[in-house]
Formats: C-alpha cells, sequence, structure tokens
C-alpha cells in the first residue's frame, strides 16, 4: 500500500521516514495507549455518567427542590426560627450526601485511572516502573 499521497504516510510503519527506533517505540506506546482507551470506554462512560449525574442531582437539589420546599414550609403555620433551622439542617445533610457522592465518585475515578497507567506500564515497560 503507497501511502505517499497520505496526509499521513510519513507516518505509516513501512515509511523509510520511520526507520528511527525512538519513534517507532512512542508510535507503539500511543498505538497501545489508544487501543487501551477504547477498552476503557464503558468505564470512561460509566465515570462520565456518574460525574454528569451527580452535578445535576446537586443542580436540580438547589435551583428546584429546596426553592419549592422553601414556599411550601413558608405556605404551614411554622414558626420562622424553627423553619430556618429545618432548613439549615436540611441543607447541611444533603451538602454531605453529596460530598459523600462526589468522593466516592473521584475513589472510584481515581481506582480506573491508577488500573489504566498499571496496563499502560505493563506495557510499555513489562511492569518494571512504578
Amino acid at each position: 500500500m503507497n501511502n505517499s499521497g497520505s496526509a499521513f504516510g510519513k507516518f505509516h510503519r513501512s515509511s523509510s521516514r520511520n526507520s528511527d527506533t525512538a519513534a517507532e517505540m512512542l508510535m507503539d506506546y500511543e498505538e497501545h495507549y489508544m487501543r487501551l482507551v477504547k477498552s476503557y470506554r464503558h468505564e470512561i462512560e460509566f465515570i462520565n455518567d456518574l460525574h454528569t449525574t451527580h452535578t445535576q442531582e446537586v443542580k436540580n437539589f438547589y435551583g428546584n427542590d429546596l426553592p419549592a420546599i422553601q414556599r411550601k414550609l413558608a405556605a404551614e403555620p411554622i414558626a420562622d426560627d424553627v423553619r430556618r433551622e429545618w432548613l439549615k439542617h436540611l441543607e447541611r445533610h444533603m451538602d454531605n450526601s453529596f460530598k459523600m457522592s462526589g468522593n466516592f465518585i473521584d475513589i472510584l475515578t481515581t481506582k480506573k485511572v491508577e488500573e489504566f497507567n498499571a496496563a499502560l506500564r505493563e506495557k510499555t515497560f513489562g511492569g518494571g516502573v512504578r
């Protein structure tokens, strides 16, 4: 196959310009990296979905749920100081819940990144580099 007319022809493995060992190693590394990204595609999408859902839940709580709760409580015969204290309590607990969920997502993300990097090191260095 002649790649001389292709914009990427000089990067093809059989190209005489690509006889440099360091360049071949870099291309092998990049090729393996792209294969790893493809093989981790579902995990990457899953973690992205978790982040998106988490962000949307936080926005929804503060943008919709909390204002609706505040309106509902304002319509009830509840003392202002009791209503304020209860709302502070609700917000504090929701903040803690959102923070905990975010931490779990971060832990999962870190674990997957470490797993990905270990697979990359194994292929690139035979596992000898930590």
